[in-house]
């Protein structure tokens, strides 16, 4: 659905403009827990409802940041997780 962002507002494919969610919420929340996520445009924004399961399968109860980046949805994109060995300057302050 993210990459559904560059789309034109439409509520079969999960895209609603802000009014017609306001107006249909009950419509949406049932539609996000068919489809586990709906996207809401308001002023150019995007705004993505997850429901419960899509939400703690996403970023867990206790995920840490490291396995939130493990789990990038875009495989293609190449993480240097290392830590830097470099120490630390001293400044005056």
């Amino acid at each position: 659905m993210l990459s559904d962002f560059g789309e034109k507002p439409n509520p079969e494919k999960g895209i609603w403009q802000f009014q017609e969610a306001k107006a249909k919420l009950s419509e949406v929340l049932n539609r996000v827990d068919e489809n586990n996520s709906q996207v809401i445009i308001r002023n150019k924004k995007h705004y993505v409802i997850l429901n419960e399961e899509a939400y703690n399968d996403y970023f867990g109860t206790h995920r840490s940041v490291l396995d939130v980046f493990l789990r990038c949805p875009h495989p293609d994109i190449e993480l240097d997780l290392t830590r830097s060995k470099e120490t630390l300057r001293d400044i005056e302050l």
